[in-house]
Order: C-alpha cells, then structure tokens, then sequence
C-alpha cells in the first residue's frame, strides 16, 4: 500500500486475520476493524510504535494489546503475537 511504513507489510492470513510484519516482530490480527469493518489489508502501519491504523475512518489500535490509541472505534482489535520466521 502507498504510503506504508517501510519496516512493516501486511498480508493476508486466512479465517478474517491478517499477518503484520512490524519493527522485527509479527502479530495475527482480525482482519476487519471492530469499529465498522474497515479492511485493515489496507491500514497504514506505523511500525515505530507498533500501531496499525484503519483505512475507513482511521482508527488506530496497538498492536500488542489491541487497544484503541485513537479514532471512532471503541471495540477492541482482536491480536496476537506470534514467533517470526528467522530470515
């Protein structure tokens, strides 16, 4: 996606996840945003502090803990931390 961080990518999944790559670590997440299903395939990822923001009303969530940081949503982002291949 334009605009992305370069540090980070996000990929498809399977069974409503996404895998994104952020900063050396790599999380599973819901792949819609709990707030109005936003398609997060399309988010912007701010590696830097572990953040993926929706792409329809721009709400961010941590990727560690789920948390809303900002923005309409006041669901939480289904995630989870996962190993990452060694390169």
């Amino acid at each position: 996606m334009k605009g992305r961080d370069a540090a980070a990518c996000v990929e498809p999944a399977g069974e409503g996840r996404v895998r994104v790559n952020a900063a050396g670590r790599c999380f599973l997440v819901a792949a819609t945003c709990p707030h109005r299903d936003g398609l997060l395939l399309y988010g912007y990822v701010n590696a830097a502090k572990l953040r993926i923001t929706c792409p329809l009303h721009r709400s961010s969530f941590d990727l560690v803990t789920g948390a809303v940081v900002v923005g309409p949503s006041d669901g939480v982002l289904e995630t989870e931390e996962l190993p990452c291949p060694s390169t």
